[in-house]
């Protein structure tokens, strides 16, 4: 073998032998086509008889076995799998970074007054009597439409259920129903829904249903 062709073959076996150490090292060309020029290289370094050729050929072999350790070392689909992103440990019990609950569902739109007073009234037709709170309730209405009442104004009707009460008055004009209401209603303990206001030829029509104290219309 030609001295020339000597030095070329050297340089090609410091080159795969650089090449593999640098594999080994960086971890990044852990491939199998890497490996079989590798073992093309040690090949071609064994048809040398010098000893510079011999001890290049077993660096090489050394080498190439590091590489093929440390790359058995990992599984080849543990290789093709991207890396795993480190997972935020879970809060502990009774922690305030917990998890973030989900936003509540939209709240429906709010009732229509005629929604809410048809309700009222369906409500009010399905009481039954109690006569103990039924006459109480008449009662207390009855007097402060009596201190309180224009003397053009008159009570139409006057029902009282179990938590409902349902009143008709009869007005002359708007203005005689704000008096009453700014003026009169104040000792009626419970809550108090004008439900309707209708002029009716001279007559202003007025419906209100009282609820008893403690409890809510469903509006």
């Amino acid at each position: 073998m030609t001295s020339r062709l000597q030095t070329v073959l050297a340089l090609v076996n410091t080159a795969a032998i650089a090449g593999v150490l640098f594999a080994f090292v960086d971890h990044q060309r852990d491939s199998r086509q890497e490996l079989e020029e590798l073992r093309a290289q040690v090949r071609k370094a064994s048809t040398g008889d010098s000893l510079d050729l011999a001890g290049r050929r077993a660096a090489a072999e050394t080498a190439m076995r590091l590489w093929a350790a440390n790359a058995g070392a990992q599984p080849s689909a543990a290789r093709a799998q991207p890396p795993v992103q480190a997972q935020t440990p879970a809060p502990e019990e009774g922690s305030e970074a917990g998890d973030v609950p989900p936003p509540p569902p939209p709240r429906p739109p709010p009732p229509s007054f005629e929604q809410s007073r048809t309700r009222v009234f369906t409500a009010f037709a399905e009481e039954t009597v109690d006569n103990d709170w039924s006459g109480k309730a008449s009662q207390t209405l009855n007097e402060a439409f009596r201190q309180h009442l224009p003397a053009s104004s008159r009570v139409k009707s006057l029902d009282c259920r179990a938590t409902l009460c349902r009143v008709e008055l009869v007005h002359r004009t708007a203005a005689d129903h704000g008096a009453l209401l700014m003026n009169g209603l104040r000792a009626w303990p419970g809550s108090i829904l004008v439900a309707s206001e209708a002029q009716e030829g001279a007559d202003y029509v007025v419906t209100l249903l009282a609820s008893k104290e403690g409890t809510r219309p469903p509006l």
